[in-house]
């Protein structure tokens, strides 16, 4: 018998496309709903090939009066507007989902949640989601 992974309550932030400065590789997003969890802003990179990751895009906050750092890479799902990657070496789920031709984002974060069965994870979560 299988077992089934439970699809634990995120922390759910909703963001906007920034349309007041756009970029051709860049996408920038403010906070409209949920808690300033990451950030008031992401930004989000297509992932240029720079290193071996098979990431689609970085995920980078506005730190004060900068961008970090990468936070993740976005990793691509069975759904195309479904991305997944983690913080704190695997130790916290996030999960992005764009909509609306991708100027909103929904950023999902299971805090202290990780698990190895993604593909099975993922289509639990969308059930929920």
């Amino acid at each position: 018998m299988e077992a089934t992974i439970a699809v634990p309550v995120p922390i759910v932030m909703e963001f906007e496309l920034d349309k007041t400065r756009l970029f051709k590789e860049v996408k920038h997003y403010n906070l409209v709903n949920g808690q300033e969890l990451f950030s008031k802003k992401l930004n989000i990179g297509i992932n240029r090939g720079f290193s071996k990751a098979k990431y689609d895009y970085s995920l980078k906050v506005w730190r004060g009066n900068k961008w970090s750092g990468q936070i993740t890479g976005l990793f691509p799902t069975y759904d195309s507007e479904i991305f997944y990657g983690d913080t704190k070496n695997k130790t916290n789920l996030v999960i992005v989902r764009f909509m609306d031709s991708q100027n909103k984002l929904r950023l999902y974060f299971f805090q202290n949640f990780y698990t190895r069965r993604l593909t099975q994870f993922l289509e639990r979560f969308k059930e929920a989601h």
